[in-house]
This record gives C-alpha cells, sequence and structure tokens, in this order.
C-alpha cells in the first residue's frame, strides 16, 4: 500500500479524495505540476544497466516519492495508477502509439459512472494537464494550451482508436493515439526495457527533462533549455558545469553534486 499522505505531500495536494471529478481532477494536476518527466536514471554512469527502471511498487515510491525524482510514463502514470486504484477509483491501462513508433506509450482512462477520461501525466512532450473527456472531437483548453481528441478506425483493425491532438502555431499536431483495449501492469515492461535499453529508441539517444506551468512548459533536450510562456519561446544553451543548477531551479531536481552522466550517442 502507497502512504497517500506522503503522496499528496510530494504532489502538494490538499484537497478532496473521493472517487469524483473534482478529486481526479486536482490530483491530476498536482501530479503534472509537481513531478516532472524525466529520463535521466538511464543516462546516470551509476545506474543499473540491467535493471534501469524499475515499475514495482516500492520502487515507484522511493524514486518518485522519497527522493523526489521524476520519471517517464511508465513510472509516474504507473504511480498515479497505483494511487486512483488505492482510492477506489475504476483505472484502465492503455497502450499508446507515438508516431513514428508503435505502441510504446502508456496512458489511463478512468471511469466515474458514466464518464470516462483520458489520464496522462507522462508525456515528454505537450501532455495534457488536466483529465481529458473521452469525447470525440470536442476541443478543451487546459491553462495555456488547447487539446482534443478525434475517434479514428486504424487501417488494420475493426477497433476503435482515439488520436490525442494539440492546437500549436495554428495547427492541430498530432501527440499519440490509443485504443482502449485493457492493459495489465507487466504488460509494459517490454516497452519499458525497449526505450531504457534499445540504441533506437529516442530516450537513450537523448536526456529530457519536463515540466508543465501554468503559462506553458520548461523543457531541456540535452543541453538546449526552452522556456515556453503563452506561445513566446525562450531558448538557452546549458553547459556541464551548469547542468545540475538548471536541474534543481527549473525542475526541483536535485541530483547528488558528484552525478556524471554518460556521452550523447551522437557524440
Amino acid at each position: 500500500m502507497i502512504d497517500i499522505n506522503k503522496y499528496f505531500e510530494r504532489i502538494n495536494y490538499r484537497g478532496k479524495v473521493d472517487v469524483s471529478f473534482e478529486t481526479l481532477r486536482g490530483i491530476h494536476v498536482a501530479h503534472a505540476f509537481s513531478i516532472p518527466f524525466e529520463n535521466l536514471a538511464i543516462h546516470d554512469t551509476s545506474s543499473d544497466t540491467e535493471e534501469l527502471i524499475k515499475l514495482d511498487e516500492n520502487s515507484l515510491v522511493e524514486k518518485l516519492i522519497e527522493k523526489k525524482r521524476g520519471g517517464w510514463c511508465h513510472e509516474t502514470n504507473e504511480l498515479l495508477a497505483l494511487v486512483l486504484e488505492q482510492l477506489g477509483f475504476k483505472v484502465r491501462r492503455l497502450l499508446g502509439s507515438v508516431p513514428p513508433l508503435n505502441g510504446t506509450h502508456k496512458c489511463l482512462l478512468i471511469t466515474i459512472g458514466n464518464d470516462q477520461y483520458l489520464a496522462d501525466t507522462g508525456f515528454g512532450g505537450n501532455c495534457i494537464i488536466e483529465p481529458l473527456p473521452l469525447i470525440n472531437d470536442t476541443v478543451f483548453k487546459q491553462f495555456s494550451e488547447i487539446f482534443k481528441l478525434t475517434l479514428e478506425h486504424p487501417r488494420s483493425e475493426e477497433i476503435e482508436e482515439y488520436v490525442l491532438y494539440i492546437f500549436i502555431k495554428d495547427n492541430w499536431s498530432k501527440l499519440y493515439s490509443f485504443t482502449l483495449t485493457p492493459r495489465l501492469s507487466e504488460d509494459f515492461d517490454q516497452f519499458n526495457y525497449f526505450t531504457s535499453h534499445s540504441k533506437k529508441s529516442f530516450f537513450v539517444q537523448n536526456r529530457i527533462v519536463m515540466r508543465p506551468t501554468l503559462e506553458g512548459r520548461i523543457l531541456l533536450l540535452n543541453h538546449k533549455l526552452k522556456i515556453c510562456n503563452n506561445g513566446n519561446q525562450e531558448t538557452l544553451t546549458v553547459k556541464n558545469e551548469e547542468y545540475l543548477s538548471v536541474l534543481d531551479k527549473y525542475f526541483s531536481l536535485k541530483l547528488p553534486m558528484d552525478t556524471v552522466f554518460k556521452p550523447f550517442l551522437k557524440e
């Protein structure tokens, strides 16, 4: 069992705990703003190369709550799923596809009464901040960003497929697609292993840290820090000697001062 009070302290949440949309939204937003997306563990020279990212409950609690680290979709969305299930929510784990890859992203479907919501606090790009109602082709504004879900049919399967879009630069851009086929927690082990080990994985090739803000996003991709505020973007170059202080200042990630990262594959 997860210590819910410690989790709430980690995400600075002091709201309701009943099974309602108000509770779901409050926890989702607090989680999104407090636990950044990051894949630094697979680039840390001190990491265990055989089990870089562990997805069991104890490991998630230790890393994301006790050590106050971030994680990627398999970690942060699994922690969210476990917490919501513990509170009594009906949670379904879903497999999403991010172009050009198929089936590597974990997202969640939350059902409250007759209503269904997409929950996702672990997409490394422009992720939703609030739960998104599973309603076809309806626009929803979340803080400074605009999203919609479109119901489509895959070419090869007779099942429904949803596509998540964000409105950016006067166009709708596809983020990822997913079906409502339920998945077990262990189903994601193989995808977690691929994204943390394969040289073809974008996450193995790059260091990524991201968190949303009330006005936009802050993204650290390798040595480029991008600060987006209401459509305006500032880009800064981060030197090696500044890297750890930038992680602390912009993402509240306090890594040991002796942390050493592996060279980029492309270097």
